[in-house]
C-alpha cells in the first residue's frame, strides 16, 4: 500500500518536474499542443452528429445543426412561401406553397449526410465549403398541384394557340410573316416550373422564360423560313393568270411556293422533277377548264339558254407545250395575263366559250340567226337536212365557218356512171361541218315550218338568196355557228 502512494507521488513529482526542469519555451509549446489536443477532442465530440461548418443543403445554411434542427430548418426556408409569377402578358399573379401541398421529403437522405461526415477532419471544414444538392428535397401531391395550377387565372381562362411564322405571297411579293406566340400554357410545364422554383427558393419566376407556355416550332429567323423566302424568291416569285370558261385562274406565289420539295428535316429544296410534275398536276386541272372541243357548252342565244356538243369548235389544251411555257415564265418571274398553248378554233371563253357573236340555226323550229356583240342583228326562216334520213338529217353541235366562196356548184356523191346524186349552183356557200354549209336555195320557194320533214336538204341550212347574201357579208372564216333541235 505504501509503495502505490510512493509511486503515484513520484508520477506527480514527475510531471511537476516537466514544467519545472524543462526550459520555458519547450513548456509553451507544449501546453499549446495539449490545448490544441483538447480543442480537437472537443471537436469531435461536438460535430459527432451535427453537420460541420461551412455546410449548406439546397443553398441553406445548416452549419453546425444536427439532424432535427437542420430539418427545422429547412423546412423554416423552404415551406410557407409565396411566389410571383409572371405570365406573357406580363401580369402576375401571387401563389402560396401552402395551397399547393408541397411538403418536406421525408424520404430525403439527410441523415446520411451527417453519417457520412469524418468528423475526425472536422476542423478542415472551417476552410471549405461543403455544398450539398437534394434532389428531391420537397415532394407534393400531384391531385392538389394539379388543381392548384388549373385554378390560375391565366390557365383558366381561354387560350390562343402559338402560329409558326410562314412565308406568304402578297401584292409586294414573297414576305416573311412572323410567328405568334400566343397563350397556350403547358399545364405539366407549368407544374414542374413552379416546384422546382419552390425548392430552390426562386420566388420571382418569368413563366415564358423558363418554358411554361407552348412556343411556336418556327420563328422568323428559323433557318426553315429564311431558306424558304430565299428559294420562293428565286424560282416562285411570279403570278401568272390565265381566262378560261370557269373564269379567271391565278396562279402565283402561294401556290408555286407549294411545289417546292422538303427534306425530312423540313427543309425546302428545288427540284426539278418534282417542280415539273406539280406544274403538269397544275396544268391537267386547267385542261379541265380550258378544254371545249367534244364537250358540252352551254350558252345563251337568241332562244335562251342552249347546249350542243363542240364537234369541230373549241380548244384542246397542248399539256406538254404548256407545261414547258409555263415553267419557263415562272422561273422569269413574270407577272401578267399568259395564252395558253392552245389547238383547235375558239372565239372566246365567255358565254360558254362560244362568245356574243355567232350564227345560230334552230333546227326544230327552222330559223336560223346571226347574234352579234350579244344581239340579233339577222335572222331568217330556212330548211335544214331530209329529218327522216339519218344520211342526210343536219346534225346538231358546235361548229365554226371554215369556208366560204361565192357562185359555187354544190355536187353530191358521185355515181358509178359519172354523174352526181345532185349538183346545185349557189351563190353564197358557208361550209361549216364537212360538206354541210350555209347556202342560198334559189330552187325553192318557201322556207321554214315543216318542209325539212319530207323534203329537206342533203344536211345544208338553205336559206332565200336575199337572206343568204345578208348572212355573207356579217360573217367571217372561224365565225363559230351552234345547231341544236
Amino acid at each position: 500500500m505504501d509503495e502505490n502512494v510512493e509511486q503515484n507521488n513520484k508520477k506527480r513529482f514527475d510531471l511537476r518536474g516537466f514544467f519545472t526542469n524543462h526550459p520555458k519555451e519547450i513548456r509553451i509549446v507544449g501546453m499549446v499542443i495539449l490545448v490544441i489536443l483538447i480543442i480537437y477532442l472537443i471537436g469531435c465530440f461536438y460535430y459527432n452528429g451535427r453537420f460541420m461548418a461551412n455546410t449548406t443543403i439546397n443553398g441553406i445554411n445548416v452549419s453546425h445543426q444536427t439532424y432535427d434542427e437542420s430539418i427545422d430548418t429547412l423546412e423554416t426556408s423552404l415551406l410557407h412561401q409565396e411566389m410571383t409569377l409572371t405570365f406573357v402578358d406580363e401580369e402576375t399573379e401571387t401563389i402560396s406553397e401552402d395551397d399547393f401541398g408541397i411538403t418536406l421529403n421525408s424520404d430525403a437522405p439527410i441523415q446520411s449526410y451527417i453519417d457520412n461526415q469524418n468528423i475526425f477532419l472536422w476542423f478542415t471544414s472551417f476552410f471549405s465549403n461543403n455544398t450539398i444538392e437534394v434532389e428531391d428535397i420537397l415532394t407534393y401531391d400531384d391531385d392538389t398541384l394539379s388543381e392548384c395550377v388549373a385554378k390560375l387565372e391565366h390557365v383558366d381562362t381561354e387560350q390562343i394557340e402559338p402560329e409558326d411564322a410562314y412565308v406568304t405571297y402578297g401584292d409586294d411579293g414573297f414576305e416573311i410573316v412572323d410567328e405568334v406566340f400566343g397563350t397556350t400554357i403547358i399545364n405539366d410545364n407549368l407544374k414542374a416550373i413552379i416546384f422546382d422554383s419552390f425548392s430552390n427558393q426562386i420566388l420571382e419566376v418569368n413563366v415564358v422564360d423558363e418554358g411554361g407556355y407552348q412556343e411556336p416550332e418556327l420563328t422568323a429567323e428559323d433557318e426553315i423560313i429564311t431558306n424558304l423566302y430565299d428559294l420562293a424568291n428565286t424560282y416562285c416569285n411570279a403570278s401568272i393568270t390565265y381566262t378560261t370558261i370557269s373564269g379567271s385562274v391565278t396562279l402565283d406565289g402561294d401556290d408555286i411556293i407549294e411545289w417546292l420539295s422538303i427534306d425530312e428535316s423540313g427543309n425546302y429544296y428545288y427540284d426539278e422533277e418534282a417542280f415539273s410534275k406539280a406544274a403538269s398536276e397544275f396544268v391537267s386541272d386547267l385542261a379541265s377548264k380550258i378544254n371545249l372541243k367534244g364537250k358540252s357548252m352551254t350558252f345563251k342565244g337568241a332562244n335562251g339558254t342552249r347546249t350542243v356538243t363542240c364537234k369541230t369548235y373549241g380548244y384542246t389544251l397542248d399539256q406538254d407545250a404548256e407545261v414547258e411555257g409555263l415553267i419557263a415564265d415562272i422561273l422569269e418571274g413574270k407577272n401578267g395575263t399568259r395564252t395558253p398553248e392552245v389547238s383547235g378554233v375558239q372565239a372566246s371563253y365567255s358565254n360558254g366559250g362560244l362568245g356574243y357573236t355567232f350564227v345560230e340555226v334552230d333546227l326544230t323550229n327552222q330559223k336560223a340567226y346571226f347574234v352579234k356583240d350579244g344581239t340579233v342583228v339577222w335572222s331568217s326562216d330556212c330548211v335544214s337536212g331530209l329529218a327522216s334520213d339519218s344520211g342526210r338529217k343536219t346534225p346538231s353541235g358546235g361548229y365554226y365557218i371554215y369556208f366560204m366562196q361565192r357562185d359555187r356548184t354544190l355536187r353530191g356523191t358521185q355515181q358509178a356512171d359519172g354523174s352526181y346524186e345532185y349538183e346545185s349552183f349557189v351563190n353564197y356557200w358557208m361550209a361549216f361541218n364537212g360538206g354541210i354549209g350555209l347556202h342560198d336555195a334559189s330552187w325553192r320557194s318557201s322556207f321554214g315550218g315543216s318542209i325539212y320533214l319530207t323534203n329537206g336538204s342533203h344536211g345544208c341550212i338553205n336559206l332565200p338568196v336575199s337572206k343568204a347574201a345578208q348572212l355573207y357579208s356579217y360573217i367571217s372564216y372561224y365565225t363559230p355557228v351552234v345547231c341544236y333541235y
